[in-house]
């Protein structure tokens, strides 16, 4: 068995191999882009495991996350993946404890699929720990009288009768709405935004008052084609004003003919969907961190 760098010669194996290893994910779609895509402020790597002329298993890793490990089920048992997360371990930042599958702008899914049992006494048995569960969930988007443009342009009208414009983003628009979602929240939201901004479907929406962005939403950054909604903030003082229910349906209408369109991923305030758009609980997910 050899364990090297993964060239992107490789994708078309490495994305049958995938497919295979990891049914309940689409990675027909993003394989790409989970492993040779940008990952923000942090250098991706990805690795290969070779049977002679074979591609055997896969890892991609970015800082001290582990984005993406999989062994061919014929490969399984036999020290392929135990291989390929030594190889990630060398190229994670020295002492750095490693997490497995939730990495912050480029994530296959936030965890492990609890579906993949395989998976999750890989990762036992090499000391992880487990973290907390997190949850995926889908709105549908067919008939849903919830989403539907009549009712879009409803919430923009009644944020408007507010003191407040809800828009698509432009091209004018994108630095001072990077720089609102990098202070505000996060720098690695600004960077799906950015992603989703320069995707095709420019699934990015936004909130403003007196001509400042004061609240966003967005669909297909991350695992672009999919059509998963996130992120999306209301700065604190505008909350409660019915501006995060008003991004959100233009979002999910922009992506509701997408694979997985109508799936709100990383999902905090369950209660708030629900009621915004119906969605309900579609996939659980666990996170994995090494002990200190």
């Amino acid at each position: 068995m050899r364990i090297g760098p993964l060239p992107s010669s490789a994708l078309p194996s490495a994305t049958l191999l995938l497919t295979r290893a990891l049914p309940h994910d689409r990675l027909d779609v993003v394989a790409a882009e989970k492993l040779f895509g940008a990952d923000g402020a942090r250098t991706g790597v990805a690795f290969g495991a070779w049977d002679g002329e074979t591609l055997v298993g896969v890892a991609a890793a970015a800082g001290r996350w582990v984005k993406l490990l999989a062994v061919d089920e014929p490969a399984r048992r036999r020290g392929v993946g135990s291989a390929l997360l030594a190889a990630v371990r060398v190229s994670a930042p020295p002492g750095a404890k490693l997490r497995l599958f939730d990495h912050p702008g480029n994530y296959l899914s936030p965890g492990l699929d609890l579906r993949y049992a395989a998976g999750h006494a890989f990762a036992l048995a090499r000391g992880f720990r487990a973290g907390a569960d997190v949850d995926n969930l889908r709105a549908a988007l067919a008939d849903n009288p919830l989403v539907d443009p009549a009712r879009a342009q409803a919430l923009a009208d009644r944020a408007r009768s507010a003191g407040y414009e809800i828009r698509r983003a432009t091209d004018t628009d994108r630095a001072p709405l990077l720089t609102f979602v990098e202070q505000a929240f996060a720098k690695v939201w600004a960077f799906e935004v950015a992603r989703a901004l320069d995707g095709p479907r420019r699934a990015v929406h936004v909130a403003f008052r007196d001509g400042q962005p004061v609240a966003f939403a967005a669909a297909d950054g991350n695992n672009r084609g999919l059509g998963w909604f996130g992120p999306a903030g209301t700065a604190p003082a505008h909350r409660a004003r019915g501006l995060g229910e008003a991004l959100l349906i233009p979002c999910l209408l922009d992506v509701r003919d997408l694979p997985d369109g109508g799936v709100i991923a990383w999902v905090g305030p369950k209660p708030f969907y629900a009621r915004a758009c119906g969605a309900v609980d579609d996939r659980t997910f666990r996170s994995y961190e090494e002990p200190a």
